[in-house]
């Protein structure tokens, strides 16, 4: 319920709030919302029908770790993140981006709770940790 209110209160903070003037910088909004795309379609076909909004494994879909996951361990919520600020950005609202980032708060409480639940289900969680980042791929050590 949380993560529909805070869509919302972003939904509407890009519909009914004014507009800034961000001159040139607007632009950078729409590579952000192309890449968030794809990174989420690539998310997305990962899971196919089992995609599930609840934060509980799934353990007919197994611990997925190729594809987009082979570098990210959350990529649905970055690519939301990513066209959430993209959208507000390309759109000039300041109250955009004060909502893009209460969602990148929830979503990084929500992938901690996921990660937690993921360690007690799938044992190989911790070594998949140590190779993948959060939101963005890990940098080669």
């Amino acid at each position: 319920m949380a993560q529909v209110s805070l869509f919302a209160g972003d939904a509407y903070a890009l519909i009914a709030t004014a507009s800034g003037a961000w001159g040139a910088w607007r632009w950078l909004g729409a590579p952000l919302m192309l890449v968030g795309g794809v990174v989420a379609t690539l998310a997305v076909c990962a899971h196919g029908r089992k995609l599930t909004p609840l934060p509980e494994p799934n353990g007919s879909l197994g611990l997925l770790q190729t594809g987009i996951y082979a570098s990210i361990r959350h990529p649905m919520y970055t690519g939301l993140l990513l066209m959430a600020f993209g959208v507000a950005i390309l759109a000039q609202k300041p109250w955009g981006v004060v909502g893009a980032l209460g969602l990148s708060l929830f979503f990084n409480l929500k992938a901690r709770e996921e990660e937690r639940r993921l360690l007690r289900y799938y044992p190989e969680y911790a070594a998949y940790q140590t190779r993948t980042g959060r939101f963005l791929p890990r940098w080669p050590q």
